[in-house]
């Protein structure tokens, strides 16, 4: 299940990180989350399943970045950090960290700068907390019942 997320507010940016340890190695678990048809599998979110992803950085078996946002609203935009590491014993810990630029003051009254206000709030924060618990939960599962030989 996933641990607690690291304080919120970084200097410019708002993140939360979510971790999980599954009993999988970490070549199967780099390919859970590279591969776009298996990270559809357990990022499978109404959120999550709409946004466009752009590939930033990867690290082969080890770290992933990539940005997302929805369609026409790249306002919205926020980086996505995964980091595999070998757990004691076997396994492999999987630490995600998405972090989204710190709010900024809303000096103009439009509608739109007031729902990206609204979307950079400290509500953002428990909502992606949820959602990534989730999100994690969906991989593990993943790996639980590859183990259990259910397809």
């Amino acid at each position: 299940m996933a641990d607690e997320s690291f304080p919120e507010t970084h200097g410019e940016t708002r993140e939360v990180t979510r971790s999980v340890e599954l009993d999988a190695g970490a070549d199967e678990v780099w390919r859970a989350v590279t591969d776009p048809g298996e990270r559809a599998l357990w990022l499978d979110d109404p959120d999550a399943a709409s946004r466009r992803v752009r590939v930033d950085e990867a690290a082969p078996g080890h770290r992933l970045v990539w940005t997302w946002w929805h369609p026409g609203d790249e306002d919205d935009a926020s980086t996505v950090t995964v980091v595999l590491s070998p757990v004691l014993g076997g396994g492999t810990r999987v630490v995600v960290t998405e972090a989204i630029p710190a709010p900024v003051p809303v000096v103009s009254a439009s509608a739109s700068a007031g729902a990206a206000s609204a979307r950079r709030s400290p509500a953002w924060v428990h909502c992606a907390r949820d959602r990534w618990d989730a999100r994690l939960l969906g991989l593990e599962l993943l790996f639980v019942a590859a183990r259990a030989g259910v397809a």
